[in-house]
């Protein structure tokens, strides 16, 4: 099941949240029965976030936060049912993001879903080697969203 809260004073369309999470769970060939929760808030409480999780100060665009141990992305056991984790989003500091990069916002929003399920997945971009291989799931993930356009 997949759960989206918007705590945020930005309008998200919850139910084309839903849509494109399932059809990143259908491209990672994860069970679509699998949990995920997502939660969209304003900048003071993902700078909460932020600084109680990473003790860095001031908001950040996305977390993620892996329930069922940290499940490797090419795993057998992504065919199970499974509780992913949960996804904060921060859609104001995405907008500015998108802005700054010349990006369509929902392109950058459905980015950073995406980046978010790689990570409850396991992947990471901390190290270079890591980097590449995350980089290029997010970008079939991306490109399999043929409805939204990066411009």
């Amino acid at each position: 099941m997949i759960d989206v809260s918007n705590l945020s004073s930005i309008n998200i369309d919850e139910k084309s949240v839903i849509h494109y999470v399932n059809q990143m769970l259908k491209f990672l060939k994860v069970n679509p029965k699998s949990d995920v929760s997502i939660l969209f808030v304003d900048e003071d409480e993902m700078t909460k976030q932020h600084v109680r999780w990473m003790n860095e100060d001031g908001p950040t665009d996305v977390m993620s936060f892996p329930m069922d141990n940290v499940l490797l992305a090419n795993s057998k056991s992504l065919k199970k049912q499974a509780t992913l984790g949960d996804i904060i989003i921060c859609p104001s500091v995405a907008l500015k993001d998108a802005r700054k990069q010349s990006i369509n916002p929902a392109y950058h929003l459905v980015f950073l879903l995406a980046h978010g399920i790689l990570h409850l997945l396991g992947l990471d971009h901390q190290e270079k080697s890591q980097r590449g291989v995350m980089q290029k799931k997010e970008q079939g993930i991306m490109n399999s969203l043929r409805t939204v356009k990066k411009h």
